[in-house]
């Protein structure tokens, strides 16, 4: 068996998405965690300079999309791109979607809550010295909050922010009712890619945890995932 080392960032959703597509797959693995000033490690794992990256079969890959579509080029079985062209579309769309929108939500709401960005630090320095705990604090909230406001939402009030994400939710539990997952009748990477943005969420916002439970067929999913 090929050893295959993931190196992540514990509360990186593109990580726990990649570790999610392993399991999916039943390949065991090896994780790496950043956490606290391990951090600074990171810029020397790639060219791009962010996690995850994997190692697998000699190789180096980097990017959770293209670590994905690697896996199910050589280890096909079960797939996490549909091969009806229709379906790899809209699986294609939803991931792109997760990633490129839904993320910020997700930074939004650890970053902007207090208690969900206090239990996003314990997350990131776990395993590593007390004394570590501040500089991560600070290194965390300045590299997302300057992301954030970049990017727009953290331009936003919580009011609108909260009210289309909340849209965004209504929207998956409509889709939700054709299923038991967003593309076809099996769990595929836009399954994997938009619940590991939710999972965070789930997991660090006690404010937003309610909505995802409260939609029934959403929080059922989030189960099975």
């Amino acid at each position: 068996m090929t050893a295959i080392i993931l190196h992540q960032w514990e509360i990186s959703p593109f990580c726990q998405k990649v570790a999610r597509a392993l399991r999916f797959k039943g390949l065991p693995f090896e994780a790496i965690d950043y956490n606290g000033l391990l951090a600074t490690r990171v810029m020397g794992l790639s060219k791009v300079g962010k996690v995850p990256v994997l190692d697998i079969d000699g190789l180096r890959l980097q990017d959770s999309t293209r670590i994905c579509r690697y896996l199910d080029e050589h280890y096909p079985l079960p797939p996490l791109f549909p091969q009806e062209p229709q379906q790899r579309a809209q699986v294609e769309l939803w991931e792109d979607w997760a990633d490129e929108t839904l993320y910020w939500f997700e930074v939004y709401f650890r970053v902007k809550d207090a208690d969900a960005f206090a239990q996003a630090v314990a997350l990131a320095a776990a395993g590593r010295p007390a004394i570590e705990r501040l500089p991560t604090r600070l290194t965390v909230k300045a590299m997302l909050g300057l992301q954030l406001y970049a990017q727009g939402l953290g331009r936003q009030s919580r009011e609108d922010v909260e009210a289309e994400f909340l849209r965004h939710l209504d929207r998956i539990e409509s889709v939700l009712e054709a299923g038991d997952w967003l593309v076809g009748k099996r769990q595929t990477i836009a399954d994997i890619a938009v619940g590991s943005q939710l999972l965070e969420v789930l997991r660090t916002s006690d404010r937003m945890r309610p909505e995802l439970l409260t939609r029934p067929r959403l929080a059922a999913w989030l189960e099975r995932l």
